[in-house]
């Protein structure tokens, strides 16, 4: 029998994450033997100890921990260093490795796209890891880039790190007017920006690939739009590799293309696996939180069929691994689960986690 190899994607929140949805169609359709999750962790020692404890074979970052894993990981490529983050760990017998894959999200969704970078005028808004991911992919392909940050101070320093432009937040729109090339990394970046601003020869990226608006108000501003599902398929492919060896042919990647870009969130049901001594004090408090939603918390796990068959429910649900210190039960459950939660925080800790999660999601 092949040995299963586990993989995850942690942050906090990381309900929403479509990693999951990428890597296991991969797993299937190339037939590797794998299985991939989300770990929702607060913070990088938390993420590292679960890689540890869950026998990870790698793990991909996403917000707010990348910076946090470049410190733990104990060897990093060089885009992980100048960028300050890492966004892929893999376990190269016993020394945990970090890789930046993030500016290949960007730099391979121009070359998809066709989009020539070199000259343009490029505005990146956020000075945070994605940010620095941005400014490091536009660089490269020898763009002119200017970095927009709320705290100037942030965005001054990756200035100089990087060697490009800084400019106050507040000339916002002047700035996105003048541009040829805009990235949004921030998460109210829908919000904040105008459709008068754009003009409608301008080319805009969006990172956020869900509850955003600046696709529609650039789209409605004749405006050229990349959604954020391509920067994630483009740094996951890289990803791949790194934890399998293995390439993705363009067959393979135009499936997963069409498959985000029809793929929401749709929760009515959680199943609380693991831990069962605490799960219905947990079930409790998550049914007092959401009873104005409709979403049925279950138990036990006879009410769903949890090994790989299709459930019965209406909806997918989404099945959450609580563990705590002793994790020899739950590593069975582990590739049943689309999130795993280490409960050592108590019954009060785990419930606030959990509607946090799903709150994201809803």
């Amino acid at each position: 029998m092949k040995k299963i190899n586990t993989f995850a994607v942690t942050g906090y929140p990381v309900a929403h994450s479509k990693s999951p949805l990428i890597f296991n169609t991969l797993f299937s359709s190339m037939d590797i033997p794998a299985y991939y999750s989300r770990l929702s962790a607060k913070s990088g020692e938390e993420a590292s100890d679960m890689f540890r404890q869950l026998g990870l074979a790698g793990m991909n970052i996403t917000s707010p921990l990348k910076n946090e894993m470049l410190l733990l990981s104990e060897e990093q490529d060089e885009p992980s260093d100048i960028i300050g983050g890492v966004n892929t760990l893999v376990n190269v017998n016993g020394t945990l490795k970090g890789y930046n894959t993030d500016h290949s999200g960007i730099s391979e969704t121009f070359i998809d796209e066709e989009i020539d970078v070199s000259g343009k005028k490029c505005l990146v808004l956020g000075a945070g890891s994605a940010g620095r991911a941005a400014v490091y992919a536009l660089t490269q392909l020898g763009g002119q880039v200017t970095i927009m940050n709320r705290t100037f101070k942030k965005a001054h320093v990756l200035a100089g790190d990087m060697d490009c432009e800084v400019v106050v937040f507040e000339k916002l729109q002047s700035e996105i007017f003048e541009c040829d090339l805009l990235i949004s990394t921030i998460t109210s970046g829908s919000e904040l920006i105008k459709k008068g601003w754009l003009k409608k020869d301008t080319i805009v990226f969006d990172a956020l690939y869900r509850s955003s608006t600046l696709a529609e108000t650039a789209s409605s501003a004749g405006c050229r739009v990349l959604r954020g599902e391509k920067w994630l398929l483009n740094q996951a492919i890289p990803a791949f590799k790194i934890f399998t060896g293995e390439d993705v042919n363009k067959k393979e990647k135009d499936k997963l293309s069409g498959i985000l870009d029809k793929t929401d969130p749709d929760i009515s049901e959680l199943v609380l696996m693991g831990k069962r001594g605490s799960n219905g004090d947990i079930k409790n408090k998550l049914e007092e939180s959401f009873k104005n939603e409709q979403i049925k918390i279950i138990t036990d796990p006879d009410e769903i069929e949890t090994k790989g068959e299709k459930h019965k429910l209406k909806k997918i649900p989404l099945r959450i691994l609580i563990y705590s210190g002793s994790i020899k039960e739950e590593r069975e459950l582990f590739p049943f689960s689309d999130l795993v939660i280490w409960g050592k925080g108590g019954i009060d800790d785990t419930a606030e986690r959990i509607i946090r999660e799903i709150e994201y999601v809803l």
